[in-house]
């Protein structure tokens, strides 16, 4: 009996071993995207923020709280359109008076313990996010900052309009624009260490039977300018063919253009062929005479030649025959042949008469006789 106590007093004592040790050493696994706020016994909330990893520390001195650092998301809507919603669309009373009721669905993209660096990116700030917590605000930012934050943001910007103004175009638009520059740039954000990525508005919601004759409106405005766009598409259709009719009266004038340059070419190249031609014809012919006259005045050259040749021979030979002694003596004796041949012929002609018959005539008894041929 006395041994089992004993195993029940252990048993006991391991327990409240257990419980004490846990109770003394504390361990957090803090992800990527969050970021711990610890806080002393004694000293309160330090300065600091322990980051992504696996942290320790003394249950019975500090408590530590978990904060997310990453993107985070606000979608005001109807949970039946957008499952995400997290809260009901922002109503505005827009107008003077506040007679058009319009209901604005959104959504806000934003971090906390951010802010903004020189160059307008974002950039942690463990001191941010201190003092976020030191504020009391703790996990009830979202509630008593960003929401409150963004309904007054959207009720300042829509109200001085009309809700037609922000409902649709380029005033739906606008009124986008606005909202994320006056979200982004917000002194509370900014002071509480809220950094604001983007902002989404969906739609414009107006009264239904508002949307209806807005509708109608729009329906009438489109068939409109329906009827106006077809009235150009039909002017630019008949502007198009006329063009096109145009365009084939030009290619057919200038393919004519065309066909009449190549003939003029092609006539002025048999122009040009026809002249190379006789040109070519005419030099013939000049070459042909001047040929004939080379050849006439080369054949009279060799005449001349020819003759100059047997005349100098013809001078050489006589030179020779009657150079010398001999050739005097020869050159005599063809002088007397010639002499003899001449006074010949003419002794051929002459009678001869007696000696008698010529003393009559001396003597003048014959007077009517006369020397001559018979």
């Amino acid at each position: 009996m006395g041994k089992e106590i004993k195993l029940g007093i252990c048993a006991i004592v391991a327990i409240i071993a257990i419980f004490v040790t846990a109770k003394t050493l504390g361990i957090v696994k803090v992800e990527g995207s969050e970021a711990v706020v610890r806080q002393h016994l004694i000293r309160g909330v330090v300065d600091g923020v322990q980051l992504s990893g696996t942290h320790f520390y003394f249950g019975w001195l500090w408590d530590v709280y978990k904060y997310d650092i990453g993107t985070q998301k606000c979608t005001f809507d109807d949970v039946r359109v957008n499952k995400d919603a997290e809260a009901p669309r922002i109503i505005v009373d827009c107008g003077e008076g506040g007679g058009q009721k319009a209901w604005v669905a959104m959504s806000i993209n934003y971090r906390v313990g951010w802010e903004q660096d020189e160059n307008g990116a974002p950039k942690f700030s463990p001191n941010k996010l201190v003092l976020l917590h030191k504020d009391g605000i703790g996990k009830t930012y979202e509630s008593v900052i960003v929401k409150r934050t963004v309904i007054d943001v959207i009720n300042k910007i829509a109200r001085p309009n009309k809700a037609l103004d922000i409902y649709s175009g380029q005033g739906f638009v606008d009124f986008k624009d606005k909202v994320d520059i006056e979200l982004k740039n917000h002194p509370v954000f900014k002071d509480r260490g809220i950094y604001v990525e983007n902002t989404i508005i969906y739609k414009v919601y107006l009264d239904v039977e508002y949307e209806t004759e807005i509708g109608k409106k729009v329906l009438a405005i489109q068939q409109t300018l329906r009827k106006v766009e077809e009235t150009k598409a039909a002017e630019e259709e008949a502007r198009r063919a006329f063009a096109e009719a145009q365009a084939s009266v030009e290619k057919r004038r200038q393919e004519a253009e065309s066909k009449k340059i190549e003939q003029i070419k092609d006539a002025e190249a048999q122009k040009a062929k026809e002249v190379l031609k006789a040109e070519a014809v005419k030099q013939k012919r000049i070459l042909e005479a001047e040929g004939k006259r080379d050849a006439d005045i080369a054949e009279a050259v060799g005449i001349i030649a020819k003759g100059r040749a047997e005349a100098e021979r013809a001078q050489l030979l006589r030179e020779a025959m009657y150079s010398g002694e001999a050739g005097k003596r020869r050159a005599e004796v063809e002088i007397a042949e010639k002499q003899a041949e001449k006074l010949h012929g003419m002794l051929d002609n002459v009678k001869v008469i007696s000696d008698k018959t010529l003393n009559v005539i001396i003597e003048g008894t014959l007077p009517n006789i006369s020397v001559g041929s018979n």
